[in-house]
């Protein structure tokens, strides 16, 4: 497939997470200001509890968080990036063996989640794996994506190799 424009096309994490997060971290910033005013300014007597519950919340939406806005797959003219909260993985298109899609089953406290791959032919560079509902993907990402060889039909049909039984 090729490359429509020179630009980077990058896909971030969609804007109903982020808006989530920064209601989540305003929560928390509301929730410490009240526990913590409250013993403080000496109105209140507080527990344990109510003061590490406030500072818990506030790291667990400061991490969720950057990661919504720090996270973000790109496409470029030579390769796919995908940037995580402390790491940032590149796979040149030329090194590209072909792509997978999975579930990830949820339970009854947590939905299934599908899964994208772009496997490396080449254990010098990584294999990128990231969720799909997450990232705001189009139909360039989609038909791109699509165009990769389907190592999964590939597994489906290929001959099986197997050394059972033999020694």
């Amino acid at each position: 497939m090729e490359y429509l424009g020179g630009a980077t096309r990058i896909y971030r994490i969609g804007w109903f997470q982020r808006v989530f997060c920064i209601v989540f971290m305003g929560f928390s910033v509301l929730s410490l200001v009240v526990f913590w005013g409250g013993a403080i300014s000496g109105a209140r007597e507080a527990s344990l509890i109510e003061i590490l519950i406030p500072i818990l919340f506030l790291a667990l939406g400061g991490f969720f968080t950057a990661r919504a806005f720090r996270n973000y797959v790109a496409l470029s003219q030579s390769d796919i990036r995908l940037q995580s909260l402390f790491e940032l993985q590149a796979l040149p298109f030329d090194k590209i063996r072909g792509r997978r899609r999975y579930l990830v089953k949820g339970d009854y406290e947590s939905p299934s989640v599908w899964h994208l791959k772009v496997v490396s032919d080449d254990d010098r560079f990584p294999t990128l794996d990231f969720e799909e509902s997450y990232y705001t993907f189009d139909d360039y990402f989609r038909t791109w994506f699509r165009s990769l060889p389907d190592l999964d039909e590939r597994d489906k049909t290929g001959p099986k190799l197997s050394n059972f039984g033999l020694a």
